[in-house]
């Protein structure tokens, strides 16, 4: 650990000296660290240029030297101090990285480091942007961020009367997201390790959902208890609300709570027993709803649709 932390150190001090003092140094601490210290930049700039996919000579060009220097610095050599932000913007890390240190702040905690500062308006929205920036570079498509970028989606025609989606389907995930300024989504679904199909094997059970949301008086039930406050409702209220007798209400009733879609509670009172139902899983009809929307819809311009999947979908 004490050798470790004495190599990082050194490395930190070889880089901001000047060649005659990089000369120095070698008297300063002992040859064999001086060598460590060297040999451990050389290997980080190696292993995440090879990480990168990148060679040598294409390193050099983009950090602006040549592919000797790039070679000296895997075999050993120590880089100048002015060089290291542009080597680290080459291979995609931070400097400190470079320097054998783990990264301390990674694009994860940066995201949550700027959500805790935003309002959950701004947050909703941020995220979003984020989600759009993410589509465009899980496309491949480099010249997607100058045509698709940010701004783009913000000068979305929201009064044209159209729908406005961008589909991603491809053989690691799918993606599908609505960008109309008004009603946004982001649906984000990698590939499963054992297809996407062992997800669906029960087709009876898919079945009887649709069934149940084919039913217009349940989604009149649905409706009436998203539009109010999530607590209890009597039976009778509900029946009144959407003009059917108390009896087929509570078969309704019974077919939603077989699906989690609500939970009955019975209240005791002065005049009896009074059944109440509480409405569950919003954020799991809100989706089915949009997608059942999507499907349905006919005015639709396609904002970013990338197909590049060559095995079939199940």
């Amino acid at each position: 650990m004490i050798k470790q932390a004495l190599i990082k150190t050194g490395a930190c001090i070889a880089v901001f000296l000047s060649s005659k003092q990089k000369l120095a140094l070698k008297g300063f601490i002992p040859l064999f660290f001086y060598k460590e210290v060297c040999r451990m930049i050389g290997d980080k700039i190696k292993q995440f240029r090879i990480k990168k996919g990148i060679t040598q000579e294409e390193l050099g060009r983009l950090v602006g030297v040549t592919t000797q220097a790039v070679s000296k610095w895997e075999r050993g050599g120590v880089p100048d101090a002015e060089l290291l932000p542009n080597i680290a913007d080459a291979l995609n890390v931070n400097v400190d990285m470079l320097f054998g240190r783990r990264d301390s702040h990674s694009l994860e905690d940066a995201v949550i480091d700027e959500m805790l500062t935003l309002t959950r308006e701004e947050g909703f929205k941020k995220a979003f942007s984020l989600m759009w920036c993410a589509s465009l570079g899980i496309s491949g498509v480099a010249s997607a961020k100058d045509s698709l970028g940010i701004q783009s989606i913000e000068n979305i025609n929201d009064t044209d009367g159209n729908s406005y989606y961008s589909r991603l389907c491809l053989d690691e995930g799918i993606i599908d997201a609505k960008m109309n300024t008004n009603g946004r989504y982001y649906f984000f679904m990698p590939e499963p390790e054992n297809g996407i199909k062992k997800m669906f094997d029960d087709i009876d059970i898919l079945a009887k959902v649709f069934e149940l949301f084919a039913d217009k008086d349940i989604l009149r039930i649905i409706f009436y208890m998203y539009s109010r406050q999530n607590i209890p409702v009597t039976l009778q209220k509900i029946a009144s609300k959407i003009n059917l007798d108390t009896i087929k209400t509570e078969k309704l009733m019974d077919r939603l709570c077989k699906y989690n879609l609500a939970i009955r509670t019975v209240v005791e009172t002065e005049k009896g027993e009074i059944k109440a139902y509480t409405f569950m899983n919003e954020t799991v009809v809100i989706p089915l709803l949009c997608f059942s929307k999507e499907i349905s819809d006919k005015n639709v311009l396609n904002w970013g649709v990338w197909f590049d999947r060559h095995k079939p979908l199940f």
